[in-house]
């Protein structure tokens, strides 16, 4: 799982020449680690040669117009949870200190709640643990997997991997309620989802992580700020 997880990291970044000069390497080691389904797979090895066949600019102007207009697709987790609210500082902290703990150090220009640069932590840790992190942001994902599918984009492929790693079917209906984010009322709906709680929610990690500066996160939404 830990190779995917990387796979899946580098296809869901900003499109750069180097993955698609190593396109190939990355749909061999989605194979050889086989986690996925049959069907999981197929649509990823699509995206990829999406990705690796198409022109660089239109597929950099493709990423900024799918994850950069309107916070509803957005790859920054806590945008989904906090907003523009000051909490979200305080939870880029905490997440920042568990990446610190683990031994992975960040650009300190890279925000730690960007989704590539999660799944890439994730990739770092044991399976068991990475799980936990990957269960706590389930919800986050499956929202953002049905945005994906409404907008028809190829990256919805990236997501539905991920969320078959939580363990969760797709939620179709979530798909047929998806709104266009680019519309004011997304930005409302967006804000009227559940509370959301994720960090590594083993006891055992937990402590080590306190005893070592790190906290595990539990997240709630921030009040709206205009």
């Amino acid at each position: 799982m830990m190779r995917s997880l990387r796979v899946l990291s580098r296809m869901l970044d900003y499109p750069q020449a180097a993955l698609q000069t190593h396109a190939d390497e990355l749909v061999d080691a989605l194979r050889s680690e086989a986690v996925f389904s049959g069907a999981t797979t197929k649509a990823l090895v699509h995206c990829m040669e999406t990705l690796r066949d198409g022109d660089l600019y239109d597929l950099q102007a493709g990423f900024v117009d799918t994850f950069d207009r309107g916070r509803a697709r957005s790859l920054y987790l806590f945008e989904h949870v906090h907003g523009e609210s000051r909490d979200r500082g305080q939870a880029m902290v905490d997440l920042g200190t568990s990446y610190r703990t683990n031994g992975l150090r960040i650009d300190q220009r890279e925000l730690p709640d960007y989704l590539p640069l999660f799944l890439e932590f994730l990739s770092t840790l044991p399976a068991q643990e990475a799980n936990e992190w990957l269960q706590a942001v389930a919800e986050l994902v499956a929202h953002l997997h049905a945005r994906l599918c409404a907008k028809a984009s190829p990256y919805a492929a990236v997501l539905a991997a991920v969320l078959e790693l939580t363990g969760q079917s797709v939620d179709t209906t979530l798909a047929n309620e998806a709104m266009d984010d680019d519309q004011p009322e997304a930005l409302d709906a967006a804000w009227e989802e559940p509370l959301v709680e994720f960090g590594s929610p083993a006891t055992g990690c937990a402590e080590a992580n306190e005893s070592a500066g790190a906290r595990p996160l539990k997240i709630t939404r921030g009040q709206r700020r205009m």
